[in-house]
């Protein structure tokens, strides 16, 4: 039911004809005066009615009546409002999916339909939360808005006797049913309630008041695709803006993936400040500390969340660590029995984020593991983009380094920083600049560009072996990937603290590769640990460890091959790439197939060490003498040093 829209004049006397929904009880009664929390959804459904229909809803025999609430914490208030001004045999509301069986209310609204009661069902989400088939067969719908200015004036009047003489524009726009009931006092005079009302929307506000502090879109760095796509965003809301194109054609929800501290937070909040709008940012975490933990709790949280989004529309609804909301397909049956109704929930909220009332909302997520995401969340409609943010290169990495450092260093040259640097992150750059910042302000003198380069690259301190190992192992492979021809070395260093504080960065390998691919890059991963055996004589604990060591990504692929891609000697597919760890775990067989091939291609990966070991000798002491070299300086020292023209055979590219 289509919503009517009151003409109001704010010299005219309380509205008459709409007075009499302000039933005063004795409870009530102080000087004739109403309480906020039974005048303002009272009032809001009227608004919601003409008076003809609003006759039908408080009389009509035998009627099955729907209201509609904007959001979940207002189903009860509504309820409540709506069983004041009529009589209901049968009254129904709900803000959550019940379980199957939960209760008996569809037996219920059966039966009473028989005996030609009257029904009352109220939610956030008619069709998906009442019984079944009771908002298909209502005999009318009331949609009901949020309160809008005419709402709350009349509220205040209600509670106070008067209207407040002035008061601003979309004073409650963000604010929830309990804001602005706390806010508007019976008793209390009309100009405390709008002085209230201020306070609450400021506190209230979802928009970032830091917003301003964030450096300008324009100005970040390393971003790639994901800055193209909020470039054509940012344009598009300005033709918007300007009436040329309809609010549905931006391309308006996304899911921003990387490592950590790639600064995908930064980048949204910067986005926000170019495009001019409202910032909403929240995570699964905040749902469960903003509310009780309960089901209800929790999805009222997401409904907060967007309604007041929508209510500042257009806004950027931002959804941090999306993978926080579950794969439905990994859950356990005790986890899904209370996962299901919130990722249920959430995936209706999406795509009602592109109509109605919500449907000026730009919609970004953010994680760091997106394989992990369920894919509903990720379909057409909803976040069906995913752009990768990698690591920033030389380039984009000196521009990062000239905006973290402002005015410090100003007209100094960052190529050598940002070479000696590259592999890093964001985040990384942060913490440079920070310390740099530090030995500078306790020596009592501006910052040079020695304090960032001995942050960047710290001196070797390390033991001449462990140098040693450390820069074998990263010129094995880098060697090996070259003869293999599988991608293009851009950049290897041995630079860093610790037996891990090396890297050899590469270009991009295959989305979608073949089983001789696969082969090569775990030949790739076990070059390192074989030219420490070759050159330094044994292999050290460097390979492996941690989940994110060699032997660990060798080892998943391997056995991601066999039990989950169909690469092994059987087409059974046993589960997730992610569920391969406990597979082996549990299945000897499997692992013992694993095994097999990592000590295959272990041999191969050796053996080509050993035919290329000049080569590796000698980009090992390139490494131990200049720390840095880049992919140019790497090529011209292999192929000085390679046994005859088949390497150039291997890879034309250095022909």
């Amino acid at each position: 039911m289509t919503s009517r829209q009151n003409d109001f004049d704010p010299d005219d006397d309380f509205d008459e004809e709409a007075s009499y929904l302000i039933e005063v009880t004795p409870k009530d009664q102080q000087f004739g005066l109403v309480a906020a929390s039974n005048a303002l959804p009272r009032l809001m459904i009227e608004q919601a009615t003409t008076a003809g229909e609003l006759g039908v809803f408080r009389k009509a025999p035998g009627i099955v009546a729907v209201v509609e609430a904007p959001g979940a914490a207002w189903v009860k208030p509504l309820l409540q409002a709506a069983k004041t001004m009529a009589h209901w045999d049968l009254h129904l509301s709900e803000s959550a999916k019940q379980k199957a069986g939960a209760d008996n209310s569809r037996d219920q609204a059966i039966h009473a339909v028989d005996r030609g009661h009257r029904i009352l069902g109220v939610s956030q989400n008619p069709s998906g939360y009442l019984p079944e088939g009771l908002a298909g067969s209502a005999d009318m719908t009331v949609k009901v808005n949020l309160p809008d200015d005419t709402v709350i004036r009349r509220t205040i009047r209600a509670a106070t006797g008067r209207y407040p003489k002035t008061m601003p524009k979309d004073i409650a726009r963000g604010l929830s049913y309990t804001d602005i009931c706390l806010a508007i006092r019976k008793g209390s005079k009309p100009a405390e309630c709008v002085t209230r009302l201020i306070a609450a929307g400021q506190a209230a506000s979802r928009q970032d008041d830091d917003l301003s502090q964030v450096p300008p879109l324009a100005s970040l760095y390393g971003y790639g695709e994901a800055m193209v796509w909020a470039r054509g965003l940012v344009a598009d809301l300005d033709a918007w803006r300007r009436g040329e194109i309809d609010f549905s054609a931006l391309q308006r929800t996304v899911v921003l993936a990387s490592e950590p501290g790639m600064g995908k937070s930064t980048f949204v909040r910067s986005l926000a400040r170019a495009a001019g709008v409202p910032l909403v940012a929240t995570s699964v975490s905040t749902w469960f500390s903003n509310s009780t933990g309960y089901l209800d709790g929790v999805i009222k949280q997401i409904d907060q969340v967007f309604l007041g989004a929508a209510a500042n529309a257009p806004a950027i609804v931002f959804l941090d660590e999306i993978e926080s909301i579950p794969d439905r397909a990994q859950l356990t049956a005790r986890a899904a029995e209370w996962w299901m109704p919130v990722v249920g929930h959430m995936l209706l909220t999406l795509d009602s984020a592109s109509s109605g009332v919500s449907s000026r909302l730009i919609v970004i997520g953010a994680t760091n593991f997106p394989e992990k995401l369920d894919s509903a969340l990720t379909r057409p409609g909803r976040l069906s983009r995913i752009i990768w943010i990698g690591r920033p290169d030389k380039a984009a990495l000196a521009g990062i380094l000239r905006q973290h450092l402002g005015d410090d260093l100003a007209g100094v040259d960052l190529s050598e920083v940002a070479a000696l640097g590259w592999g890093a992150s964001g985040a990384d750059v942060t913490e440079w600049v920070k310390l740099a910042r530090s030995v500078a302000r306790k020596a009592e003198r501006p910052m040079a560009i020695a304090d960032l380069l001995a942050q960047v690259a710290p001196p070797e301190d390390r033991p001449d072996d462990l140098a040693l190992r450390i820069a074998a192992h990263e010129a094995g492979h880098a060697v090996v990937l070259q003869v293999l021809g599988l991608s293009e070395v851009t950049a290897v260093s041995s630079i860093g603290a610790g037996p891990s504080g090396g890297r050899t960065v590469i270009g991009a390998m295959p989305d979608v590769m073949s089983r001789e691919q696969v082969d090569g890059y775990v030949t790739f991963l076990l070059a390192g640990r074989c030219a420490e055996e070759v050159i330094v004589g044994s292999a050290s604990s460097g390979s492996g460890g941690s989940t994110k060591s060699d032997l660990a990504h060798a080892t998943n692929l391997l056995a991601s091959a066999y039990a989950s891609l169909g690469m092994g000697n059987e087409l059974l597919y046993r589960g997730t790439p992610e569920e391969v760890g406990h597979m082996l775990a549990i299945n000897d067989r499997l692992a013992k197939a694993v095994e097999a091939e990592l000590q295959r291609l272990y041999a191969d990966a050796k053996a080509i060490v050993t035919e290329y070991r000049a080569a590796v000798q000698a980009v090992a002491l390139a490494l131990i003498r200049e720390r840095y070299i880049d992919g140019d300086r790497f090529r011209e020292i292999f192929l000085r040093h390679s046994p005859g023209s088949r390497t150039i055979e291997m890879d034309g590219r250095d022909g």
